[in-house]
């Protein structure tokens, strides 16, 4: 998938629900998109639509993600030691510390020199870590798994962690339904309540560094470790603090139903009930057990009892 740079500060631009403009995350420049590249993306969300309406039928699912990374891109990259290591990257992103691809079964990051020590910073925040002695859910396997790193010519770094082949960029998704929304942010309640568990706070939650699998409803905090820590400690100049995780959980789920983190998200009845909007426009609990009793509260209030909906969607429910 292509990646647009922003023109003014090079940061990587998303696109809006209607995928004709560019929106810069960090400077907030916007950028219409021309003919080409809108005909381009909407021909790729029209790929990332039909492989959600797939089955669980694996044959189904290999055919259609071959498909999809028929758009993947390629990135060399040269070590120390004169190896040449080739990416290819279905998507990426770059902010100020890293440039991130996602492979199909690696998330590669890449750090010029002025930001090398994000690849220890990112090693000893996983490394903390902590999962209850009675889980039973193999929790650790929604957070990073380092796979292995290189160090590059002009003291460059590369960082390489391991992903499913099922397992995507929150960001491709588009604008998502409502019930959608919902079980991501359930998922997202209990990766939150491992980050507690632990002492942890992760400074940016976002549909970045947060990836899904839209076949069995499961959620992954992949991206952007060196900027996370202990609470109340600095990281990387941030100070972090266990309760923007839950506000940051929240501005996730802003986005992808296709309002702007700042912006109140508004109830429109069938599609967004009163209870999801008033969840996520309020303020998180004292802690994120709290956080997430209250949000079972407020999901049977908005969709009634649990149920599993499969990502079967037509095109003008996830792309708005």
């Amino acid at each position: 998938m292509k990646n647009i740079l922003c023109k003014n500060c090079g940061g990587s631009m998303y696109l809006d629900a209607s995928a004709t403009t560019a929106v810069c995350r960090y400077c907030g420049s916007t950028y219409v998109l021309n003919h080409e590249d809108t005909d381009y993306y909407r021909q790729f969300y029209q790929k990332m639509r039909s492989f959600l309406s797939l089955s669980k039928d694996e044959q189904d699912r290999r055919l259609k993600a071959d498909e999809i990374w028929q758009n993947a891109d390629d990135k060399k990259f040269e070590t120390l030691d004169g190896q040449t290591i080739e990416v290819n990257f279905l998507y990426s992103h770059s902010d100020r510390t890293a440039n991130t691809y996602t492979a199909r079964k690696n998330i590669i990051f890449h750090f010029e020199e002025k930001s090398a020590d994000c690849v220890e910073r990112f090693r000893k925040a996983v490394s903390m870590l902590d999962y209850p002695s009675a889980d039973t859910k193999s929790l650790s396997d929604f957070f990073p798994h380092i796979n292995g790193g290189f160090e590059l010519v002009d003291g460059e770094r590369l960082l390489v962690i391991t992903k499913g082949e099922d397992e995507y960029p929150l960001r491709l998704f588009g604008t998502l339904s409502g019930r959608h929304v919902a079980w991501i942010i359930s998922r997202l309640e209990n990766l939150c309540c491992v980050l507690e568990y632990s002492g942890l706070a992760h400074a940016e939650i976002n549909p970045d560094t947060v990836y899904i699998n839209p076949y069995d409803h499961t959620a992954y905090l992949y991206g952007n470790w060196w900027n996370a820590g202990k609470h109340n400690t600095h990281s990387g100049g941030i100070f972090l603090e266990t309760e923007n995780n839950l506000i940051n959980l929240r501005n996730t789920a802003k986005e992808m139903l296709g309002f702007k983190p700042e912006e109140k998200v508004i109830a429109d009845g069938e599609n967004i009930p009163e209870a999801l909007a008033e969840f996520i426009n309020g303020k998180p609990k004292f802690n994120a057990y709290e956080d997430f009793a209250y949000w079972d509260e407020m999901l049977i209030k908005a969709f009634g009892e649990r149920k599993f909906i499969k990502m079967d969607t037509d095109d003008g429910e996830i792309y708005k």
